[in-house]
């Protein structure tokens, strides 16, 4: 199970009840010896946030994540050095979430902005998603059922992660998928995120974004003629069904996403989450 997979690592736990783990058990885990990671502790500083117990290091959750970008980083080319230069200082990502909508409740966008494109670099796109943006998106939400005037926040917000998610370099070379929102549907972060994401380990994705009419996503994919088309749904609307139902006629990979999606077909694919998303679209499509 990934680090950002396991129920562990998402938002809701207070902090006296988060788990520990020893330096054998986080090498395990990340795959490295543990004298990759003593030479980690001793060469860049990557110690851990939490504090000894018992005369021995202590990890917690903001400890494997960053120890699990340093891996990635390395892994991805780059030199330890750097990528402990790049990770030395981050602040724990639950800690990032709190200055975000902070400056999002202030409508600092060039702040909260700042901050999420940071969180990127240091952290990848699925992390920040999972552990800044969704989190930091439900309490703005739950303070605009509470006040519905404050929907500016909402907008700030929004519009900071969309920079950060587009600051994301892009392959330059042909996409061989197709990411949408379903007709009428306003909710296009979840498709930025899921392109940056992609984009992240070098996959590229043509997007088309919010609110695509089902004759514009005919002929998109007419066009095109992509591998995998994966259409996003907030809401439940006939509508919906009926441009994917069209889609899938024409050929390519079915993708549905988002909790619009109801009751769909059982051949039609559909992610739970961003991460499961990513390792779809990353498989070579196989045909039945």
């Amino acid at each position: 199970m990934s680090v950002d997979e396991d129920s562990e690592f998402r938002p809701g736990h207070s902090a006296d009840r988060l788990p520990r783990w020893t330096a054998g058990q986080v090498a395990g885990r990340l795959g490295i010896t543990e004298s990759t990671l003593r030479s980690w502790h001793r060469r860049y500083g990557l110690e851990p946030y939490t504090a000894r117990q018992g005369g021995q290091r202590r990890y917690g959750p903001d400890d494997v994540v960053r120890l699990a970008r340093m891996c990635e980083l390395v892994n991805s080319g780059m030199r330890p050095a750097a990528a402990a230069g790049l990770l030395n200082g981050a602040a724990p990502l639950r800690n990032t979430q709190d200055a975000v909508i902070t400056a999002a409740r202030r409508l600092d966008t060039a702040t909260c902005s700042d901050l999420l494109i940071q969180s990127v670099h240091r952290w990848g796109v699925m992390r920040t998603w999972e552990r800044v943006c969704r989190p930091s998106l439900v309490m703005v939400e739950r303070a605009q059922r509470r006040d519905p005037d404050c929907v500016d926040n909402e907008h700030a917000l929004s519009w900071s992660m969309t920079v950060a998610l587009h600051r994301v370099h892009r392959p330059l070379r042909e996409a061989s998928i197709l990411l949408a929102c379903a007709p009428g549907e306003q909710h296009s972060l979840p498709v930025d995120a899921l392109a940056a994401a992609l984009a992240e380990r070098d996959i590229a994705a043509r997007v088309l974004g919010a609110a695509m009419p089902t004759p514009a996503l005919v002929r998109a994919v007419t066009t095109t003629t992509p591998e995998s088309v994966l259409l996003w749904s907030h809401r439940t609307e006939p509508a919906h069904h009926d441009a994917a139902t069209t889609i899938a006629g024409l050929g390519p990979r079915l993708i549905v996403a988002g909790p619009g999606w109801r009751s769909t077909p059982v051949h039609w694919e559909q992610p739970k989450s961003l991460s499961t998303a990513v390792a779809m679209l990353s498989e070579p499509r196989s045909d039945d």
